[in-house]
């Protein structure tokens, strides 16, 4: 799906996106700017799943559960 929308740019940095993404058009760096932004974003969220599981995992070895389940964890 495709919609068109109109916004401002600010030609320097458009042109140093251009540059640094080795995009020709307007267009097509915006595309490839907005690609490179979800990909990371979907990337970094992966990698916090990732390290709670490992966390959780560990923090499961450290666990007394005797301790937890008696009057003991209150005090």
């Amino acid at each position: 799906m495709r919609k068109r929308t109109t916004i401002e740019i600010d030609e320097d940095l458009l042109t140093r996106a251009k540059r640094a993404l080795g995009c020709a058009t307007t267009r097509a760096t915006v595309e490839e700017a907005l690609r490179r932004a979800a990909a990371e974003a979907e990337h970094a969220q992966d990698e916090r799943a990732a390290r709670q599981r490992r966390y959780f995992t560990r923090l499961a070895s450290h666990v007394d559960e005797k301790v937890l389940g008696s009057e003991e964890m209150w005090r």
